[in-house]
């Protein structure tokens, strides 16, 4: 799935997930594509994937390298902004869903 959001004609790729069932049908390119569409829909002129790995920072071995690549696959124009943080109010809540993600992870390369 994907949340995008859309403001004064510029639509934004904000958060997805996905699994690794059936992606050999590409559905994340099909949900992309359709995001596109709604983004057109309501008046946007740009839609952004919003972030991929520098490429001069070894982007191919970065983590989210895949995920570069799916998002410069649709033939857009990279564009570089400042990056983005999360600011943490509350460290225990964080800390806690990280070792939560830490285990679904393993548990997915493992099975």
């Amino acid at each position: 799935g994907l949340m995008p959001f859309a403001f004064n004609g510029v639509a934004w790729y904000m958060y997805g997930a996905s699994s690794n069932a059936r992606r050999e049908l590409m559905p994340n390119h099909l949900l992309q594509w359709e995001a596109m569409r709604w983004a057109r829909a309501q008046g946007c002129r740009l839609y952004d994937l919003w972030g991929i790995p520098d490429a001069d920072k070894g982007a191919e071995e970065h983590d989210l390298g895949g995920v570069g690549r799916f998002k410069q696959g649709f033939g857009g124009e990279v564009v570089r902004y400042v990056g983005a943080y999360d600011r943490v109010y509350a460290a225990l809540p964080l800390r806690l869903a990280r070792a939560v993600w830490a285990l679904r992870r393993g548990r997915a390369l493992s099975g």
